[in-house]
């Protein structure tokens, strides 16, 4: 990378101080502008009035309910390209984000050329993988459990499910009604596979979820 500010205007999508102050410094001198934003309302907001080259974002830590709506983020706006800088990640994961046009991926552990060779393919329209998520992609073993197809108030439901909490206290502790809790209930039932709250504990175990000593029976 050069010295020279390149005309390009950035948008951090992430919920996590250090990350943000991280590349604010790493970026803010080598871009014409550098944004962060928390919630998916304060994206909208940029990408109406700005001229918005590229997208950085911990897709699991920002406000995206789902992964779809990535998708529908690349769609609408298929002239800015989106990084996904994550904690960590599953072969699974890479293979959806993949599947809906967003193969840029990289970790918050790599070292910052990842970073940025991953930002000029972006912004080039060609796939940039790091070495540690091509290692994860080659990898042929490992946990079956993967928790990142649930999304974050599923998981947060999963782990009331265990702590003890029956439907009617998760319903009040979320503030949601009775009804949305049982259709979480069985969309995650439905997405992991398992068909009782014993076979949820210990799926939410080997995921690491929870630990084994935290749950209640």
């Amino acid at each position: 990378m050069t010295n020279t500010k390149r005309n390009i205007s950035v948008v951090l999508a992430d919920t996590q101080f250090l990350t943000n102050e991280a590349l604010r410094a790493m970026l803010t001198p080598l871009y014409k502008a550098f944004y962060t934003v928390s919630t998916k309302a304060g994206l909208q907001q940029y990408l109406q009035k700005e001229g918005i080259s590229l997208i950085i974002t911990d897709y699991i830590l920002f406000d995206f309910d789902s992964i779809s709506e990535l998708e529908d983020l690349r769609k609408n706006h298929p002239e800015i390209g989106i990084v996904v800088l994550t904690n960590s990640i599953t072969h699974i994961k890479i293979k959806e984000l993949n599947d809906i046009g967003i193969r840029n991926i990289v970790l918050k552990t790599d070292d910052s050329e990842e970073i940025f060779h991953a930002i000029d393919a972006a912004l080039k329209g060609k796939k940039y993988y790091s070495g540690d998520v091509l290692d994860i992609l080659l990898k042929k073993d490992g946990p079956l459990e993967d928790a990142t197809i649930l999304t974050t108030s599923e998981i947060d439901i999963v782990r009331m499910i265990s702590s003890g909490l029956s439907t009617k206290e998760i319903a009040v502790k979320k503030h949601i009604s009775f009804h949305t809790v049982m259709t979480h209930r069985k969309n995650i039932f439905r997405k992991l596979g398992v068909s009782s709250s014993p076979e949820l504990l210990m799926y939410a175990i080997k995921a690491g979820l929870i630990d084994n000593i935290e749950y209640h029976i």
